[in-house]
């Protein structure tokens, strides 16, 4: 029989959802809550300025060749793992500004997994640290 855990929310005595951290009520809020902030970035200035430059046919040449020169994830590779890599990254996030979207310096090769986790962290990291 698993171990039943008290809810995480602040003063909840209710017991948690067995294999996650909230109760019920708690658990909707959380899932609210993070639902909020995904609609939020991805309709945020910087996101729909970026969506126009990923949309360029000229960054879809540009991303598939690079993937041709850069064919594996440079973040696997760091853990010595042989990663074939998906996507191109721009180590510094260009949040709309085109000339740092377009610099090939700012580039690197992810897979799917490393690129969709980078890409939370900045997301929703950086919004909690400016107090977004």
């Amino acid at each position: 029989m698993p171990i039943r855990k008290l809810c995480a929310g602040r003063g909840c005595q209710s017991l948690a959802i067995d294999g996650l951290s909230h109760c019920e009520r708690h658990e909707a809020e959380r899932l609210e809550r993070l639902n909020a902030s995904r609609v939020k970035a991805k309709t945020s200035a910087a996101a729909l300025a970026g969506i126009e430059l990923y949309r360029d046919p000229r960054w879809k040449r540009a991303a598939a060749a690079f993937l041709r020169e850069h064919p594996l994830c440079a973040d696997c590779a760091g853990l010595g793992l042989v990663v074939g890599a998906r996507e191109v990254d721009h180590v510094k996030p260009h949040r709309g500004d085109r000339a740092l979207f377009w610099d090939r310096s700012n580039w690197q090769a992810l897979c799917k997994s490393c690129h969709s986790r980078k890409t939370a962290r900045e997301v929703f990291a950086g919004r909690r640290r400016s107090g977004q």
